[in-house]
């Protein structure tokens, strides 16, 4: 798909100089790049995908959503693998939109938007 760059982890996102973290995954758009170092990324990405595990479930779901809401990340998913569904953050949301059908990503109007099947996606990685 042409939306942008997907960046794993281990990348950090910086936010200021004391504050910035490493998400399981980042993805950035054309206009961002010029943000981005070979180790890291300045200001919000488009979008911060994280994964959550048993010890994670609190910051991710917490003081990490703050955090990128506060910040401006347009949108930030929580994965959760165990309940086979994705709660999707935007800015200014109190509450997730939890998603466990088709995700769409449109992040940009000129190009064709990106869909997940997530059921396909967690049979193939609950395998």
């Amino acid at each position: 798909h042409d939306l942008g760059e997907a960046l794993p982890a281990p990348f950090e996102v910086e936010f200021t100089e004391d504050s910035a973290v490493q998400p399981d995954v980042i993805a950035i758009l054309a206009p961002q790049q010029s943000r981005l170092t070979t180790k890291r990324l300045y200001g919000p990405p488009a979008l911060v995908i994280e994964i959550v595990s048993y010890s994670s479930k609190r910051t991710d779901r917490l003081q990490k959503r703050q955090l990128y809401q506060e910040e401006g990340v347009p949108e930030y998913w929580v994965v959760d693998l165990e309940q086979r569904h994705v709660e999707r953050w935007r800015p200014g949301d109190t509450a997730p939109d939890v998603v466990s059908g088709e995700l769409v990503w449109h992040p940009d109007a000129r190009t064709p938007p990106l869909a997940i099947e997530l059921p396909h996606l967690f049979a193939l990685v609950m395998r």
